[in-house]
């Protein structure tokens, strides 16, 4: 093993033999399995139920290679040693002709599925944006106040290769900003996600990775410039290698920067008439980021495979040294008549490594998949903060306290899944077992300007067990122009929650079912009707369950719940494409969905971050996307939607209250190749989000626009990139409410403003298949 990480990293090999990959189909885009592939007309091979075959230790070019099908015309084509990677569509025979087989150069940017949504950015300008730029430009992804969303919910999965992420939304965020777009070939939105996926999330965000075929070694060495408020900087290295039997690669990223949020939060006091008023920057100095990740696949014959790898991120020392100065005004004369300044000087070490083993068995038109998944996440915080306060009518007071937070989360999951494929029918079978323990020890400090002291009546020790036990069963059924399939998926979920202060103890065992059903047909070769229905469930992320509270400065502090529920989603959606145009009509029913809402208390002048449920929401909506082909050299895509959204939830007065909103989007970008010699590419994208709601909150507009340039040079190996994001300034938000007692609105913005810089060299055989990395749980996206 370790002489293959060392090729893996360090030597090129040159592999002289290689590998002719295909995938064989109808004109209606139907796999067409069982296939007759000769190759110079004495060997034989067959495609696979899927409609693959793969053909190695080729030697000699040209090779002439012919197909042949019952009820189809055979095709015949002579390969050049640079045409090794085939879609081949096979026609009816009707004269019993042999034709050329047909190689598509291009996928369409946007292809309509029975369960999903596939929008295609291989060979795009796309790819020289980060992987968190590129789902801003996904049909049917939102970003709102730097948040995911999909089809007006925020309760989503983020999956790379069916692959889920261990991280929080801030860790996400920071994974995708520094996850190469040219790696990238496509995004699939699952809105009704089948059976076989868990159940957790309304919807799933698939993140494709390239996946190329000739065998040899390949590598990236890539450098990224980013100057926003402050510069960031990243250097990395990608290597892979492929020969018979073995599939292995790897990437690196060492990342460094400082990193600026700034919030003007502004909470009214009615009952005492006044106005606090806090100007914050958050510059965090994260120098030290390392993210990492290897897979790696060996054969064990024709049809049996293992897949093993790891992946991890790593922050050892991110700090930084906020001051806050909150000015205290009186509405009636809008005169300043206190203030305090705040000094929170904050440290934390973050670490999430994730590993995981694949067993995949083949015996005729079955297969057998076992899973296996361990991840361990440790954080530690530690925050010293000092108030100076000078409050009318009082002397000058200095106050100072601190915390230290540790939380260690283990999880560990196995699952089992069955497939049986057949012409026109396809089932699946299979049941997961995971469990989960998190704990967290917050030690809270009182102190004076010399030292800190441990105060008991704070601090409070968490530990949450969680036992999911699952199984699932699906089918697919084509006849003639349709296409259906069913799904039925059942979670028994046994938690198990200890705290000491505030004291709890909660003991649930529950069991749930999750049907799916999804209907396509097929009016004409380029006319499709779909219809899906799917019920999913949102459990709360592992730090949001934690019931101690975390101080922010001496007036604000964030608070989970122990007894959070999880949110029960239902969709229903309606599908239509004609000639590439994407039209879809759907409905959510959200019960009691969770999320952040700060509510200030009169009496103690706090502001207190909750993450809780609300009572329900509802989202109805419709949406069209279309690609268009201008020229072979100018391209056009646009999506466009509209919601009504209604978001219901108990005040502080305990009434129920209803926050509704019409919201819109619009998404427009265009790639155009400068020259024949296709070198030169630009795009320009512009992406508009009307207000938005969140609970008892108002979500103002933003907009981004942003231009990529994009230049390949010494024979397309060194690939040069300017990208200048968030041209005008206007991808910020104001969040604001005003009901009851409650009267607060804050100014976010997260640094979206920069110019940058990507170089990238590539050497080797930049054809070589990447290892496909296994699939994680959706447990692990909760930590």
């Amino acid at each position: 093993m370790k002489l293959y990480t060392t090729i893996l990293l360090i030597f090129p090999i040159l592999i002289w033999s290689q590998t002719i990959k295909g995938h064989i189909e109808n004109e209606k885009q139907e796999p067409v399995s069982g296939s007759l592939i000769q190759i110079n007309e004495n060997k034989n091979f067959y495609s696979d139920e899927k409609g693959d075959f793969s053909i190695e230790g080729i030697t000699t070019f040209p090779v002439s290679l012919s197909v042949k099908k019952s009820g189809y015309r055979d095709y015949e084509i002579t390969l050049e040693e640079s045409e090794l990677s085939l879609n081949i569509i096979l026609k009816k025979d009707s004269l019993n002709t042999i034709e050329t087989v047909t190689i598509k150069a291009n996928k369409p940017l946007l292809k309509r599925k029975i369960d999903r949504l596939e929008f295609n950015i291989d060979k795009t300008p796309l790819q020289n944006l980060n992987a968190w730029d590129i789902l801003k430009s996904t049909p049917n992804v939102l970003v709102k106040n730097e948040e995911l969303s999909v089809r007006g919910n925020s309760q989503i999965i983020v999956t790379i290769n069916d692959k889920k992420t261990l991280m929080t939304q801030e860790q996400l965020k920071q994974l995708l900003e520094n996850t190469d777009g040219s790696n990238i070939s496509s995004v699939e939105v699952i809105t009704n996600p089948p059976a076989k996926y868990d159940a957790q999330g309304s919807a799933i965000i698939n993140i494709k990775m390239k996946q190329n075929i000739l065998s040899g070694y390949k590598g990236r060495i890539s450098t990224r410039y980013h100057q926003s408020i402050y510069a960031k900087g990243m250097i990395g290295t990608s290597q892979s290698y492929n020969s018979g039997k073995w599939q292995l690669s790897g990437n690196y990223n060492f990342v460094t920067g400082d990193y600026v949020r700034k919030n003007f939060d502004v909470v009214t006091f009615e009952k005492d008439k006044t106005r606090w008023e806090s100007n914050m920057t958050r510059k965090t100095h994260a120098h030290e980021q390392h993210i990492y990740n290897f897979a790696g696949q060996y054969s064990l014959d024709s049809l049996s495979t293992v897949q093993f790898g790891f992946d991890g991120y790593n922050a050892p020392d991110n700090n930084g040294h906020y001051k806050v100065p909150t000015n205290i005004y009186n509405t009636e004369n809008n005169t300043i008549q206190s203030n305090y300044l705040t000094s929170n000087q904050k440290n934390q070490f973050d670490n999430s490594f994730n590993a995981y083993l694949v067993y995949d068995k083949k015996f005729g038109e079955n297969n057998l998949t076992w899973t296996n998944n361990f991840s361990t996440k440790k954080y530690k915080e530690n925050q010293d903060i000092g108030t100076q306060l000078n409050f009318a009518g009082q002397p000058e007071n200095y106050n100072r306290f601190g915390s230290n937070n540790i939380q260690n989360i283990s999880l560990y999951s196995s699952q089992l899944d069955y497939r049986l494929s057949k012409e026109k029918f396809t089932l699946e079978s299979g049941a997961k077992y995971s469990f989960v323990n998190n704990k967290n020890d917050l030690k809270f400090f009182d102190g004076t300007t010399e030292s800190l002291i441990l105060n008991p009546s704070k601090s409070n020790v968490f530990d949450y067990k969680e036992n999911i036990f699952a199984a699932y069963i699906s089918s697919e059924y084509k006849w003639k122009k349709w296409e259906v399939k069913a799904g039925l998926r059942s979670e028994t979920t046994v938690i198990n929650t200890k705290s000491n202060n505030p004291t709890v103890e909660n003991n649930t065992n529950k069991t749930s079912l999750f049907p799916t059903f999804y209907a396509m047909y097929n009016i004409n070769d380029d006319q499709q009707l779909g219809f899906s229905y799917g019920k999913r469930i949102d459990r709360p992320n592992y730090d949001f369950l934690n019931p101690s509270k975390s101080y922010y400065n001496l007036y604000s502090y964030f608070q989970g719940d122990a007894y959070l529920k999880s949110t029960i989603i239902h969709n229903l959606s309606l599908t239509y494409t004609i000639k590439n145009w994407n039209f879809e009509t759907y409905f959510s029913y959200i019960k009691t969905p969770s999320m952040e809402i700060s509510v200030q208390n009169p009496e103690t002048f706090e502001t207190v971050y909750n993450f809780t449920n609300i009572d329900h929401g509802k989202n109805m909506g419709a949406n069209v996307s279309k690609s268009f082909e201008i020229t072979p050299l100018w391209k056009l895509n646009i999506f466009a939607m509209g919601e009504y959204q209604e978001n219901y939830f108990i005040g502080t007065d305990q009434i129920l209250y209803k926050n509704d909103v019409f919201f819109y989007n619009a998404n427009i970008s265009t790639q155009i190749t400068l020259d024949k010699a296709k070198t030169w590419d630009l795009n320009l994208s512009y992406v508009y989000n009307s207000k938005t709601i969140q609970g008892s909150f108002d979500i103002s507009s933003s907009q981004n626009t942003n231009i990529i340039l994009n230049k390949k040079m010494f024979s397309k190996r060194l690939e040069a990139g300017l990208v200048f994001n968030d041209i005008f300034k206007t991808n910020k938000n104001t969040i604001s409410t005003n009901y009851a007692d409650q009267n607060q609105y804050f100014k976010d913005y997260r640094d979206t403003q920069y110019v940058m810089i990507n170089l990238k060299y590539y050497f080797g055989n930049q054809k070589v298949k990447e290892a496909k990395a296994g699939k994680k749980t959706d447990e692990q996206n909760r930590l």
